[in-house]
């Protein structure tokens, strides 16, 4: 199957709309934009301020540690204590073994001395964990935008946006891409039965391939940069574009609710506790974010335990959480991490997703990209360069707002992590179209893992010993599904 041809299953399935009838609904998707994305929810800098997370033993109480006035000690978790409660006894009714209890976590905003916070804490005997909340960042590979530089050197910009799906190469089918037709072709393969939530920063929702009226933010501030409303623009396209006659399509297009969250100021580990609430068992959690670990190079955000807990309470609920593996070349089963990486010792039941070479000339096609994280932990991987999505403006640049701008040139675990969410959205879909029934976070792991196109050996030594595993398959996939 030929790029040209990728786009059709999921225009067969549709009434073509006037053009007057497309010019209405974009006026109205504008109004709902406003309401849903208001600037009050904005913010224009992005702003870390330095604080201590620390979760206590059971029974002990915050007020006992008589921490120093001057420094603001709040619940870590936005969520009361009854909702968090909730959460977990409905996870350990399904089944999960030691749920965590959200409510022991406690964030300490603006210490004097953080380090000498962790010292006097991990002293006590009624404080299971300290550490320093680590600065969040994007998993991407690309420069920061500049406003001044437009996508083309004569600055044209096109009446109307042309199709850009010849160049969305990680459609096709397996092994150069997941062959997402194979799914669209099927009832529920366009993803209409699941739901799908974005953690990051920021958002352009106004976008014009972006379905505006199925997208709801549920908590955090949202960052105004440019850079952070940017990648979260591209990451949503990947999963969800519009498929339509214009720009990009998603993977999984028809996905029923895009929920947002945003890591300000609350944290990412929040973030995730408030988004997940609001999903149901089987839909998709998608992480886009890696921070800076014990040997200075990037790691995936469950490295850090309030993260890991808030993840396996989304799991062990039965929501699928596919987070980025972290661009920072390591070895992910060093001795440093202590095991956290070791399935055998702790398992959050995540997706860890690593950055593969694209089907693209000058690349090894499914090899480890030298700044992909690797190692037993990091299940698949996605394209993680040379992905075609929304923003940015290299493609195309229409200018300000920003609504008509697109990509070719997205990269990292943040281009390879929404191509595998999207895979796990159009499996979900259909498996609940066929069963009424869900996969587990695990057996959604599984799956993907063993019917996927392997990892191939790269250059410069980047064998595939250093593992970022399997490349989706949806069409082997959708053989396996369970009856």
């Amino acid at each position: 199957m030929t790029q040209q041809s990728i786009m059709r299953y999921p225009l067969w399935m549709r009434t073509t709309r006037s053009i007057v009838v497309f010019c209405c609904s974009l006026v109205a998707l504008s109004a709902i934009a406003l309401t849903l994305w208001s600037p009050d929810t904005q913010t224009d800098s992005v702003v870390h301020r330095p604080a201590v997370h620390f979760k206590l033993l059971p029974s002990a109480n915050v007020m006992a540690l008589n921490l120093d006035a001057s420094m603001t000690v709040a619940p870590l978790f936005n969520r009361g204590r009854a909702a968090l409660a909730a959460d977990r006894n409905e996870a350990l009714a399904l089944g999960a073994v030691e749920t965590p209890d959200l409510s022991a976590w406690y964030r300490a905003t603006n210490p004097s001395d953080p380090a000498a916070l962790v010292k006097t804490l991990l002293r006590r005997d009624d404080v299971e964990v300290a550490f320093i909340a680590p600065r969040p960042e994007l998993a991407l590979l690309m420069e920061e935008l500049d406003e001044g530089k437009a996508a083309q050197a004569d600055d044209r910009c096109p009446i109307t946006t042309p199709t850009y799906h010849p160049l969305q190469g990680y459609l096709v089918e397996a092994p150069g891409g997941i062959d997402a037709p194979a799914a669209w072709a099927l009832p529920g393969g366009l993803g209409g039965n699941v739901a799908f939530a974005d953690i990051e920063g920021g958002w352009n929702a106004r976008h014009e391939d972006l379905p505006t009226e199925r997208i709801e933010h549920v908590a955090g501030e949202q960052y105004s940069d440019r850079n952070w409303v940017a990648h979260g623009t591209a990451v949503v396209g990947v999963v969800a574009a519009k498929d339509n006659d214009l720009g990009m399509v998603g993977i999984a297009p028809d996905v029923a609710k895009i929920v947002t969250a945003s890591l300000s100021p609350q944290g990412p580990a929040s973030a995730i506790d408030e988004a997940q609430a609001v999903l149901e068992r089987g839909d998709v959690l998608l992480i886009e974010l890696h921070s800076v670990g014990p040997r200075g190079r990037y790691l995936p955000m469950e490295f850090w335990d309030d993260v890991f807990d808030a993840v396996k309470v989304a799991t062990d609920r039965g929501v699928i959480v596919v987070a980025a593996a972290g661009n920072g070349g390591e070895n992910l089963d060093h001795k440093t991490y202590r095991r956290k990486f070791d399935r055998r010792f702790r398992d959050s039941g995540a997706i860890l997703v690593g950055a593969g070479a694209p089907n693209r000339k000058g690349f090894v096609d499914r090899s480890r990209l030298d700044f992909s994280n690797y190692g037993g932990r990091v299940d698949v991987q996605g394209w993680g360069y040379k992905v075609a999505s929304l923003d940015y403006g290299d493609l195309q640049d229409c200018g300000s707002p920003h609504r008509r701008k697109y990509t070719a040139e997205f990269s990292g675990t943040s281009s390879a992590s929404p191509i595998v969410a999207g895979a796990a959205l159009l499996l979900q879909s259909i498996y609940k179209e066929r069963s009424d029934r869900m996969l587990s976070p695990r057996e959604m792991r599984s799956l993907l893992t063993r019917t996927g196109s392997p990892q191939t050996d790269g250059p410069y030594g980047r064998a595939a010993t250093q593992q970022i595993g399997t490349r989706p398959d949806l069409r082997r996939a959708l053989a396996e599904l369970p009856d």
